[in-house]
């Protein structure tokens, strides 16, 4: 059985959990000691980081060499296209949204509190963040989701962020808008059944901790 180290919140502890569901693997999860970056975390997963795996003798952060790794695990369930060049496609897509998208969406946790809200970096950043979507449309097609019918890793990232953008929309009035393709997609994506669990504790999650945000 493999053991995650994750924190509710993590959106990319939420991916990892997706790919565990969808390919039928168990797994138990635990929070870091003492949170993640601690010392006493960082004695179990040098790099401090959540999520993480262990498995047997293997110790793996980063979501997408875990993603990878697991899709190795078990072949049965594949969550790569078959052909190199859609595999590429596949990763391209995947890494943008991990550097362009998920990065200027984070970027927005600052901003949930009352108190610390910045309407001008609000603003500036909806700009940027509406960018990336725009992009996004361009260099992906869905069909209906990013490789195909199947559950790809590339979809996977996807989950917990749109799940974000739809609370800063209520909380902020964020002036963004998903272009049609990515709405379409979007619904695609929450309706698959490996996803849907995952995507409505997700957002429960956002949630209560913006519900604790709020309250100072």
């Amino acid at each position: 059985m493999i053991t995650l180290y994750n924190v509710p919140v993590s959106s990319y502890g939420a991916k990892v959990r997706i790919i565990l569901a969808h390919k039928g693997i168990e797994w138990t999860e635990l929070a870091p000691p003492d949170g993640y970056g601690s010392p006493a975390y960082r004695a179990v997963i040098p790099s401090g980081t959540v999520p993480a795996i262990i498995d047997g003798d293997l110790k793996l952060a980063d979501s997408e060499a875990i993603a990878e790794y697991l899709d190795e695990r078990v072949p049965s369930t594949p969550m790569m296209p078959a052909d190199p060049e859609a595999r590429a496609r596949a990763r391209e897509i995947s890494r943008f949204h991990d550097t362009r998208l998920e990065p200027v969406i984070r970027g927005y946790f600052g901003q949930v509190a009352p108190a610390t809200r910045d309407a001008d970096y609000i603003a500036t950043n909806a700009r940027l963040l509406q960018d990336r979507l725009d992009q996004l449309a361009v260099i992906a097609s869905p069909d209906p989701l990013m490789t195909g019918p199947d559950l790809a890793i590339a979809d996977c990232g996807f989950v917990a962020s749109f799940g974000i953008i739809a609370l800063l929309q209520d909380l902020l009035d964020l002036p963004v808008t998903l272009p049609e393709p990515i709405a379409a997609y979007a619904a695609a994506l929450a309706a698959h059944p490996s996803v849907a669990p995952e995507d409505a504790r997700y957002r429960a999650v956002l949630a209560q901790w913006a519900e604790t945000k709020l309250n100072g």
